[in-house]
């Protein structure tokens, strides 16, 4: 045990140094061993078991369970997704993109402004991680087929608020605020006052 009577990890609980996963639906996965490696392998495997999932993506726990202090997963988006913006006010976050490129969108509490941040897992581009150190308005943009990618949020995730401000994904409107975050994603500009809110 540690210092603080913590059970510490031996090496023989290790070794040969693998990875497990025991799936909770076709879309997720939990990881179960003691280390866990994300390799290309689990990249593909994510985005395969995304491609037939009923909502086109799919995300691997690499946390051991609900209750953690740390949650971390792996998670596969589509092109054509696009969440309500959402905040947890329990802690920040970040996202560290591994496959394809994507932006995160920050909001104003009103959501009248909006601030792309665009990541690329290729050795081209220059921006790999953001870490939110604060709860803001987010949601996420793919600009390619399928992006992948690493979120970090402390847990236990006790769920999002999601923006009044926003449509709702059954209204009519919908679709021109996503096509509106989808167009200042692709540029990479700031928009102020941001043409697709609720206070065009």
């Amino acid at each position: 045990a540690s210092p603080s009577g913590r059970a510490v990890m031996g090496f023989d609980q290790v070794a040969p140094l693998a990875s497990e996963f025991a799936e909770l639906s076709p879309a997720v996965e939990v990881a179960i061993t003691p280390f866990v490696v994300v390799d290309e392998a689990l990249i593909d495997r994510t985005i395969a078991r995304a491609r037939n999932a009923p909502n086109r993506r799919a995300r691997v726990l690499l946390h051991p369970g609900q209750e953690d202090s740390l949650h971390e997963m792996l998670i596969a988006l589509p092109l054509e997704s696009c969440d309500v913006p959402h905040i947890n006010f329990k802690s920040g976050k970040s996202f560290h993109i591994v496959r394809g490129e994507m932006a995160v969108m920050l909001f104003a509490d009103d959501g009248s402004e909006v601030l792309p941040c665009r990541l690329g897992a290729s050795p081209t581009d220059s921006r790999r991680m953001v870490r939110l150190n604060q709860p803001c308005w987010h949601t996420i943009i793919p600009l390619t087929d399928y992006v992948v990618f690493i979120e970090t949020i402390i847990g236990p995730f006790t769920g999002n608020q999601f923006a009044e401000w926003s449509p709702n994904p059954d209204t009519s409107e919908w679709e021109g605020f996503v096509t509106s975050l989808r167009d200042v994603a692709a540029s990479g500009i700031p928009t102020r006052p941001f043409l697709g809110g609720a206070h065009a």
